[in-house]
């Protein structure tokens, strides 16, 4: 079992609180939530690098607490997590979310990706796919729905069970010597009255290459395909955009 990567709160006290470019969005196709670090209105915590967004209302979907959070140094972190996602809806929709900074601290070889949740009540819904990208011009990205440079992963699946939870990491190389930024998104699916819970999302730049996993806790979320791995359903790890 692929224990989840948990990214320690202490580190944002190393985060430097200059242009603070830090911006989520969160958009269901019809109606976007934007928001950059320090807006009035939007961001409730009050300190740099860190978004913080409660009771989000976005059409039929609630979304409890979004909490993004960026630092910058030996280790440059880009974080997204929010408690809870519900469908309120009448019909199954997309809920898709963007976060990014700008200025990440070079250089670096590699970026770590990592994340974790659980689907509750959401059996039956389309796919939900993670992605994440790197950019070496350091251009902005979620201003709202920007995401620049290159993409370097991409994952997709969906829940089979109830519920159904999932968490796994992956290395990929990203050289740069000069600043740059960090975006990754997610788009996940919810049949109406179903959940997510626990998700959290990060991206960590590293100097020191590491092993490529991607691991499933629980039930069939699709990353054996993405991995290039052919198992039987009855021996390939569970899986989860």
């Amino acid at each position: 079992m692929l224990k989840t990567i948990l990214l320690s709160t202490a580190l944002v006290g190393f985060a430097s609180a200059a242009n603070a470019t830090l911006q989520l969005s969160i958009t269901d196709g019809a109606t976007t939530f934007s928001c950059k670090d320090g807006q009035l209105g939007c961001d409730q915590s009050g300190g740099p690098n860190n978004l913080l967004a409660v009771n989000t209302t976005i059409g039929g979907f609630f979304v409890e607490i979004t909490l993004t959070q960026s630092s910058f140094g030996g280790h440059n972190v880009l974080q997204l997590s929010t408690s809870d996602i519900v469908n309120n809806g009448g019909a199954e929709g997309v809920l898709s979310f963007i976060a990014s900074d700008t200025g990440f601290h070079a250089p670096v070889t590699n970026i770590e990706e990592s994340a974790s949740l659980t689907f509750n009540a959401n059996v039956g819904a389309g796919d939900s796919t993670l992605k994440f990208w790197a950019d070496h011009a350091n251009t902005q990205g979620a201003n709202p729905l920007n995401t620049p440079g290159t993409l370097l992963d991409s994952v997709s699946g969906h829940a089979v069970t109830d519920p159904d939870s999932f968490a796994g990491s992956k290395t990929q190389s990203f050289i740069a010597g000069l600043p740059f930024s960090m975006t990754e998104g997610a788009s996940l699916d919810l049949i109406s009255g179903g959940s997510i819970t626990g998700f959290n999302q990060s991206m960590t730049s590293s100097a020191i290459p590491e092993p490529s996993t991607w691991a499933m806790l629980l039930g069939g979320f699709g990353l054996m395909a993405f991995l290039g791995i052919k198992r039987s359903r009855k021996d390939r790890l569970a899986t989860i955009a």
